[in-house]
């Protein structure tokens, strides 16, 4: 049983009554003339009386391309998901998926190569193929529809069972968000969306499909980074789903939770939707001490920054901002879970940890960033940092950093190794290394003026 969010009269079957369905879907093409109405296919038929509406989505050749394969195999192709949400509020879809009906799988594949086209069949099982044409387009998402069964905890614990005939709407229905369930008729220009996510989509509203959707915890975390992206604000019925959800954090893999909170940082143009999506969840206390620094005033004011700032730095000024109010005890933790990838997760604890307080000369300065450039630190970043979370003094000893030419790089030492070696004469030890740290502090109190007074010095120390 698959319960809808969206049917005026409550929850319903997501199979109910298509004729009562295609009642409202010949009201929503009003604007259609009636010769045109008698051009379109049977949509009570094609599409199990989903609703639908004109609509027009320009795609790329490769893509017109491949619908016309999977046509001439014999299915009936389909745009679905981010494409056609994207394309409702306006933008040009990016990432194209089609998802054929009425077709088996192995046809498709069949269609594919007898049309010149490489077919990659690793997600074969789960019913997705990635095809290419040389020259044309790469790695274009081709697949059937699906039934996902769920059989064990968590976001994998899914059997998978392909049936390239059910209808239109019982294959949306697996999906998470109304404005994800949208698909599109290319042929016919058709938008085809059962759920209403059009809708939802005019009013700012991120809401489920069916109650199918408790069947996946990772949801949560990817609804508030869609609430992010787009302006959106959860529904309360999705809400209280979300909230049930909430022991089930503990089932999903850290790596699927980074990568959302990495979308949450790198694609957000609302922040504070998303992190309100999470406090509506019930999800903002997946790390002890995380309600309260979501609810810190100084936090959002610094997320409010992040689409302003290189790409590049919102995920570890995003985390930064979030970790830098948590208790310290728990920091750590909190950038396990948000951050992707070692150094990623070291930039955001030392834009924390510069104390500026010790940095206020130019010679601490130099040496903070010769030691911590080598972990990704950059005092540009610090800066940006600082200005995210309103730190004067942060803000001061990045600038001057700056000035001092540091600002991404360390200043080069004019002393190395190899001329100690060169100029020493004698087998290299531990007294190189000893001879390379004192040189570079002498450099960095401004002992010399450039590398010529810097060699010299070297001479007149060996010759001693």
């Amino acid at each position: 049983m698959c319960l809808s969010r969206n049917d005026p009269g409550g929850p319903r079957r997501c199979s109910s009554d298509a004729r009562n369905l295609y009642q409202r879907a010949c009201t929503a093409v009003h604007a259609l003339e009636r010769d045109e109405l008698a051009a379109l296919p049977d949509t009570d038929t094609m599409y199990g009386g989903a609703a639908v509406t004109p609509m027009h989505i320009g795609l790329p050749d490769g893509a017109e391309q491949a619908l016309e394969v999977a046509r001439t195999a014999g299915g009936n192709p389909l745009i679905v998901g981010g494409a056609v949400r994207d394309a409702q509020l306006g933008a040009t879809p990016k990432d194209i998926d089609i998802e054929v009906h009425g077709v088996p799988i192995d046809s498709l594949v069949a269609g594919f190569r007898g049309a010149g086209w490489d077919v990659d069949e690793v997600g074969k099982a789960f019913g997705v193929l990635k095809v290419t044409k040389a020259g044309v387009i790469a790695d274009l998402d081709v697949a059937v529809p699906r039934r996902d069964n769920k059989t064990g905890a968590g976001h994998r614990g899914f059997a998978v069972d392909l049936d390239t005939d059910i209808t239109v709407a019982a294959a949306a229905a697996r999906r998470d968000f109304t404005i994800n369930a949208m698909l599109y008729d290319h042929r016919h220009s058709l938008l085809i969306d059962p759920f209403n996510g059009k809708a939802d989509l005019a009013d700012r509203t991120l809401g489920h499909v069916c109650d199918q959707f408790v069947e996946d915890p990772l949801r949560v975390l990817h609804g508030a980074q869609l609430a992010g992206r787009f302006g959106l604000t959860l529904h309360p019925d999705t809400a209280t789903l979300c909230q049930q959800l909430r022991p089930q954090f503990r089932e999903l893999p850290y790596e699927l939770v980074q990568a959302e909170w990495g979308k949450l940082f790198t694609s957000s143009t609302h922040p504070r939707n998303a992190i309100q999506a999470l406090q509506d969840a019930g999800w903002d206390d997946t790390t002890p001490g995380l309600r309260a620094a979501l609810a810190d005033r100084r936090t959002l004011a610094a997320l409010d920054a992040l689409p302003h700032l290189p790409a590049a730095d919102r995920v570890p000024v995003g985390a930064a901002a979030i970790a830098a109010a948590l208790p310290a005890a728990h920091r750590d933790l909190f950038l396990h879970h948000s951050v992707t990838g070692n150094q990623a997760r070291h930039i955001a604890a030392d834009l924390i940890a510069a104390p500026a307080s010790t940095l206020d000369t130019a010679h601490a300065r130099k040496h903070w960033m010769q030691r911590m450039s080598r972990r990704g630190f950059t005092f540009d970043r610090q800066l940006r940092f600082s200005q995210a979370m309103g730190d004067r003094a942060g803000i001061a000893v990045s600038t001057a950093a700056i000035h001092e030419g540091i600002g991404h790089a360390p200043e080069p030492a004019w002393i190395q190794g190899r001329d100690i070696v060169a100029a020493g004469g004698r087998k290299p030890g531990p007294w190189v290394g000893e001879l390379v740290t004192d040189a570079l502090d002498r450099q960095y109190r401004g002992q010399w003026r450039d590398r010529t007074a810097a060699v010299q010095w070297l001479h007149a120390r060996l010759a001693a």
